[in-house]
Order: structure tokens, then sequence, then C-alpha cells
């Protein structure tokens, strides 16, 4: 039962609510066809049955029968028209040869046809009635909802596109940081231990013949093993490092799946700064979008780079309730000791206010 709702009865999750919600014009047409006072008025009624289901079914992932369910919808909306004048069921139909996935021949024969309907009603409607406002009306609905479905449809498919182009971007971003990361070992540590590797060999050799000089060889290697420790610490450390870009990435990420916004001003140029600003940006900007998230009661962060020729300046504001309860509100609780720790490691400023959202003021001088 619940395969065949699914498939047949509720629209496909990821549509959410919209689809439900443009049903609800339909009880428009119910309530346009009562009273129903004759067999025609009941064939109008039912036939709104079969023309929800294609409607349905317009959403759906696989429509071997697309095409004749389109026409059935024109055919339908049609007979709305003959028996009432009513041209918003055209609509539905737009929508759907609108929104569809097709090629363009096939939209095109499609819009050709729908578009033939509705001008051969709209002279119908004027031989038996004349024009008047609400022809207008239908009629300006009726021939611009599927060009308007059709730009809509095309621009949501290039965001789509554009959102896995991302995607794969960021992939390729993540491969070329771990084939960096791996000829960095390769480079450095690869030699290290070839070293220690010949180091010891000798060393073995001379134990028994030579031990005083097989003494210096294990001190050597010990003195080797040592240096490359701080070596490996030391690309630890770098591999540790945040870049604006990446923290940005990610963050842009956590912010869209709180119903955020994120607008930055300047980005290109803060990607330039060096490698030591921009990990404790990072952490400053993780820690400020987190509070965002978590207290402002907004939808917008905005994130401003500046820079002259003594100081590099940054501005995180969100839009939210700033500070509601100042009495109960620590340093500690929104981690603003923090990030004014790591302001001070750069020898900067740090200022933060709550008129109209948290805005937060870092200044960091030029080495």
């Amino acid at each position: 039962m619940k395969e065949f709702l699914n498939r047949h009865v509720l629209f496909p999750k990821k549509y959410g609510a919209m689809p439900y919600y443009y049903l609800l014009f339909l009880f428009f047409a119910v309530f346009a066809a009562l009273p129903i006072k004759n067999l025609f008025d009941w064939v109008c009624f039912l036939a709104l049955i079969p023309f929800a289901k294609f409607y349905r079914d317009s959403y759906g992932e696989e429509i071997p029968n697309y095409d004749w369910e389109i026409t059935a919808m024109i055919a339908i909306a049609a007979l709305w028209v003959i028996n009432y004048q009513y041209y918003y069921n055209f609509i539905f139909a737009g929508f759907c040869i609108g929104f569809s996935e097709i090629k363009p021949h096939i939209f095109k024969n499609r819009v050709v046809i729908y578009l033939s309907s509705v001008t051969a009603c709209a002279v119908y409607t004027v031989i038996k009635q004349g024009f008047d406002i609400n022809l207008f009306f239908g009629l300006l609905f009726a021939y611009s909802c599927v060009f308007f479905a059709h730009s809509f449809a095309v621009s949501q498919r290039k965001r789509f596109v554009l959102k896995q182009d991302n995607e794969r971007l960021s992939i390729i971003i993540k491969q070329s940081e771990r084939d960096r990361i791996a000829g960095q070992l390769h480079d450095n540590l690869g030699q290290v231990f070839s070293t220690l590797a010949i180091n010891a060999d000798l060393a073995e050799k001379l134990v028994d013949r030579k031990p005083d000089l097989a003494k210096k060889q294990i001190q050597q290697i010990g003195e080797n093993a040592r240096d490359n420790l701080n070596l490996v610490r030391e690309i630890v450390a770098d591999l540790r490092k945040q870049k604006l870009v990446q923290v940005l990435a990610v963050e842009s990420e956590n912010l869209e799946n709180a119903k955020f916004d994120l607008t930055t001003e300047n980005q290109a140029q803060a990607f330039t700064w060096p490698d030591n600003i921009q990990n404790e940006l990072s952490f400053i900007i993780r820690e400020a979008i987190a509070n965002a998230i978590r207290y402002s009661h907004g939808n917008l962060v905005r994130i401003t780079f500046n820079e002259d020729s003594n100081n590099y300046f940054v501005r995180i504001k969100d839009n939210g309730i700033g500070f509601k309860n100042k009495a109960n509100t620590s340093r500690e609780h929104f981690g603003i000791s923090g990030m004014q720790t790591r302001t001070e490691k750069l020898k900067g400023s740090f200022a933060i206010s709550d008129k109209n959202g948290v805005e937060i003021s870092i200044s960091i001088p030029k080495e």
C-alpha cells in the first residue's frame, strides 16, 4: 500500500510541499463547477480526478505515457473552457510542459500543441460571448505559464549542474591536497629513512670489528632521528594550517544547511594573505559562524575582507538578535575570548558589538 501511494498518489519527497500547494488551486475549479446541473457538468467535474493524477505523474521519475497524459490534461482544460469559460486549468498543463526535462524539439512540439489549444479555446469564447477582462487574465496566465515554468526549470537545472561542478571541484582540490601531502612525505621522509637504514646496516657490520666506529654510527642515527622528528612535526604543523578558501567552502555548506546565506566581499584578495594570518582567521570565522547558527536567529552572515598599506581588516556580521540577554552573556559562552586571543597572537585588535546583529571587527598589522 505504501509503495502504491508513493508511486501513484503522493508526490516525490524531494519536491517538498510545493506540488501540494499548487494542487490546492484545483479547488477553485471545483467551486466554478458548482452547482452541477447536467451530464456535461458531471463529465467536467469527474475529469478533475484523472487531471490531478496526470499532474502528479508529471513529477515522477519515469513517465512512459507522458505525451498522452499531457494531451489529456490539455483536453480536460479545454472542456472546462467550453463549459465554464474557465482557463486556469491550462496553467497545470503549461507548468507540466515547462518543467519537463525533454529535448528542445519535443518541448517545441508540445508548446505548439498547447498554445494552439489555448488559442482555439479563446476563439471559441470570443465567438460565444465576446472579449472581457476575465478572458484577458485567463489567457495571460495560460500563455505565459509555460514559458515562465520553462525558464525557471532551466535556471534550476543550471544551478544544480553548477552545484555538482563545485562538488567535483572540491573533490579534485582534496585529491590534489592528498597528492601534495604524499609527495612531501615521499621527498622528505623517504630520504630520511633510507639514510637511517644505511647507517643501521653499517653499524651492524662494524659492531664486532670496530665498535668505536659502530658507536659513532649509532650516535649519528640518533641525531638524524631527532632532527627528522622535528621535520615531521613541521610537516604536520603545515598540514594542519587552514586556508580561508577551505574554511569558507565548508562553512558555506554548514550555513546553507542551517538556512543561512553567506556573502563575502574581497575574498580573492584575502586568499593571498600570509598563511599564519589565514590560519588564525579561519578559526575565528568558524567560531563566529557557529555562534550565528546557534544563537543569532538570523538568516545571513556577511564577511568583508579589506587591507591598506599597514593593516588587514576583517568584519563578520550577522542579521540576528544580537546578545538578547546581556546579563547571561559570557565571553566563554560565545568563544569571544578565544577569538580575541587568536587576534592578539597576531598583534591585532578585536572589537565586537551587537547593534542590529553581532558584528566582529578585526584589524591585523602587516609585518
